[in-house]
């Protein structure tokens, strides 16, 4: 009774790689594995769900003007250039949905998000994947690769690795004219973006969250943005009522308090700093990150990602380990930043295993 393409994704054996605990909420336990907004969402979303949930008896306007011209106004472009998504998971399924043909090839730079994968083969297509040498994006290695795929895949920052194609490198792959979805989930603390440029391009899509930096991971709210011809495509097959009306209330009010905004992004910055600043003193390899994480290869305290995860979360501490991410190795983790005690506690109880206490 399963259908070709669903057994063929079964055989494969991929799966979404969950966190060790989510919804974290023992009296000082630290979730520091989900990348999600230690400080939560504007208490001005909090109210606007307050007062939305009388109204959860109707369904929501299923094509989400008021929302679609809030995210127009925020990015810089027109409402007709935005698709909203039951968080941007719904929209890299929606993209291959849209644009792939069962058998063609889709291109997925290692390490990265997984749902790329998951969703290029439950759609029929046939992942081509590109270990990024010393997790580098060397432009004429991605050229190469795009030479037989139908489109690609590539955060920006990409998670886990903290990094992205520089800003000269994408363009030079567009000009290749295959399409690019490129995920800007964390591009609120990066500071770059080409969602604007998306809208006046065939061949670019540009996927973002309020998950991340807005603090609505809970509510599941994701947009593309696009030209209004690739924007029409995925409106025309998502589901009508997608997004929910207090998701649809909660990602408005947020957009309309950029001052908090602006406060979490750069408590994150400095916490992305200090966490750094002392992992490299403790001895450890820390990548360069734009994003709310940092990627970390433990083997310097002698221990791998699952031993170093076993160890924190001793402490209460949950951080994600990434030998179940293709391409990453056993001996990477990713951590989140957290409020600034959190913080401080991740690196006491770091300096403590490094003392050998």
């Amino acid at each position: 009774m399963i259908s070709k393409r669903v057994s063929e994704m079964m055989r494969s054996k991929v799966s979404y790689p969950l966190a060790r605990r989510y919804d974290v909420r023992a009296r000082g336990d630290i979730n520091l594995a989900s990348n999600e907004n230690p400080f939560g969402p504007s208490p001005r979303v909090v109210q606007a769900l307050r007062r939305e949930v009388a109204r959860v008896g109707s369904y929501p306007d299923p094509r989400a003007p008021e929302l679609k011209r809030a995210i127009g106004d925020y990015v810089g472009v027109k409402a007709e250039c935005v698709a909203i998504g039951n968080g941007s998971d719904e929209l890299v399924d929606l993209a291959c949905k849209a644009f792939l043909n069962p058998g063609e090839r889709v291109l997925i730079p290692l390490p990265t998000f997984a749902m790329y994968e998951l969703a290029c083969r439950v759609n029929g297509g046939v992942p081509r994947f590109l270990e990024l040498p010393n997790f580098e994006w060397r432009v004429e290695e991605l050229k190469r690769a795009l030479t037989d795929v139908k489109l690609a895949f590539m955060g920006r920052p990409n998670n886990p690795t903290g990094d992205g194609i520089s800003l000269n490198g994408l363009r030079e792959l567009l000009a290749g004219g295959k399409l690019l979805i490129v995920d800007e989930a964390y591009v609120e603390f990066a500071g770059y973006s080409v969602a604007r440029l998306a809208s006046r391009l065939e061949n670019l899509l540009v996927l973002r969250t309020f998950s991340k930096a807005f603090g609505l991971a809970g509510l599941r709210v994701g947009y593309a943005i696009g030209n209004p011809e690739l924007i029409g495509v995925l409106e025309s097959i998502r589901a009508p009522f997608n997004v929910n009306r207090l998701a649809q209330a909660g990602a408005i009010t947020a957009l309309e308090d950029q001052r908090y905004l602006r406060k979490v992004v750069n408590m994150v910055g400095q916490g992305r700093t200090y966490i750094r600043r002392e992992l490299l003193k403790l001895g450890m390899r820390v990548l360069p990150s734009d994003a709310n994480f940092l990627m970390v290869d433990v083997s310097p305290l002698g221990l791998d990602a699952p031993e170093f995860c076993d160890f924190l979360a001793k402490g209460k501490i949950f951080a994600r380990e990434l030998s179940s991410f293709r391409g990453a190795g056993p001996n990477y983790v990713r951590i989140s930043v957290g409020s600034p005690w959190q913080n401080k506690r991740l690196i006491g109880e770091l300096k403590k295993l490094k003392e050998g206490s």
